[in-house]
């Protein structure tokens, strides 16, 4: 119960709009740096041509982003069996990705979303299961992502990182072990054997050196033994709208950036196809927790990986981009979190 309260006041902290100003202004300080570097490459002629964009791929640009929002929402309704409706659905996946752009990528919005989900009235034990089942989802899409790097087919595209091609390949290979065994041994515990992991948790936590550890391996245990019995029985249709849902909504959360750059500049298949791939790497690096949203680490990476092919218009695209996929959020959390809080009250009246 301790632990609970401690949670929903961490989410309370995170879900704080005077928050907003420190994510806010590393991102454009970021972006300010990137437009003084550009210096005199960056004319008012370059300017003026972002308003003759080709309006086909604008469209879809924008679009994805809509589509990319349905696909969290239906998950999210698909996952809890209809028990949410649309519209709690809906401020859950909002909301969620506003605590993501307010904390480092690695924190992500996890107990955020515990929180949403209790006080749209869900028990403990299922919001909990939906986040960790949520996030095995976007891990398996990730590490299915990730693996074209295996056979060197990520190699040009590390190349292009200059001076720190070692380091960007580095962290890339190291998040996505990390990410792999930690998957791994999730996915066990829920799907296959819980009470086996919880066995393996504890005896490993005994070892003298690991037992500060044992407190928190009983309640990641204890944790995955809940969503296990929350998803136990679940049939292979289930299970195909779910993946189904999260191989769609992050397939258009990469498209957004493809048709956004195609709407700008020729790109021909093998340049969407190569930058899907920079995505998965920026993605990899973008969980060291460094600043909230990703950013510093977002933009860098950014002008790195695209900077041959847009040229001139690198910063300005780097502004839509961060626009659409971080500013964005910040601007719904101010919207919507003021709304959802008085909803939940007024629920619970």
């Amino acid at each position: 119960m301790e632990t609970q309260e401690n949670n929903n006041l961490e989410a309370l902290k995170v879900l704080n709009l005077r928050r907003i100003w420190f994510p806010t202004l590393c991102g454009l300080a970021i972006l300010g740096f990137w437009f003084y570097r550009a210096g005199n490459k960056l004319t008012l002629a370059t300017i003026a041509q972002l308003g003759r964009p080709n309006g086909y791929y604008l469209s879809m640009a924008f679009s994805s982003i809509l589509l990319r929002e349905i696909g969290h929402i239906c998950r999210l309704r698909f996952l809890s069996n209809a028990t949410l409706s649309w519209t709690s659905c809906f401020y859950i996946a909002i909301l969620w990705e506003f605590s993501s752009a307010l904390t480092p990528s690695v924190v992500g919005g996890g107990i955020v979303a515990i929180f949403l989900f209790s006080k749209e009235g869900l028990p403990l034990g299922r919001s909990l299961a939906y986040v960790i089942v949520n996030g095995i989802m976007d891990n398996f899409f990730f590490l299915l992502a990730g693996m074209p790097a295996f056979g060197g087919m990520y190699k040009p595209l590390f190349a292009m990182a200059d001076e720190f091609d070692t380091v960007v390949k580095s962290i890339f290979f190291i998040n996505y072990f990390i990410l792999c065994i930690y998957t791994l041994v999730i996915t066990m515990g829920v799907f296959i054997n819980p009470t086996l992991l919880k066995y393996i948790l504890l005896r490993i936590t005994s070892i003298g050196f690991l037992k500060k550890w044992r407190r928190s391996a009983y309640h990641i245990s204890k944790d995955i033994v809940i969503t296990s019995h929350e998803f136990k029985g679940k049939g292979f249709f289930f299970w195909c709208k779910i993946l189904s849902c999260t191989f769609f909504t992050w397939m258009a959360r990469y498209s957004f950036l493809n048709c956004l750059i195609a709407a700008y500049t020729k790109v021909s298949l093998s340049q969407h196809v190569a930058m899907f791939g920079k995505q998965v790497i920026m993605w990899a690096l973008m969980l060291i927790p460094f600043l909230p949203g990703g950013s510093g680490i977002a933009e860098y990476s950014f002008i790195q990986f695209f900077e041959p092919i847009l040229g001139d218009y690198t910063p300005l695209i780097a502004l839509l981009w961060r626009a659409c996929t971080f500013f964005l959020y910040l601007l719904l959390g101010i919207i919507f979190l003021p709304r959802w809080i008085h909803r939940v009250l007024e629920k619970n009246a």
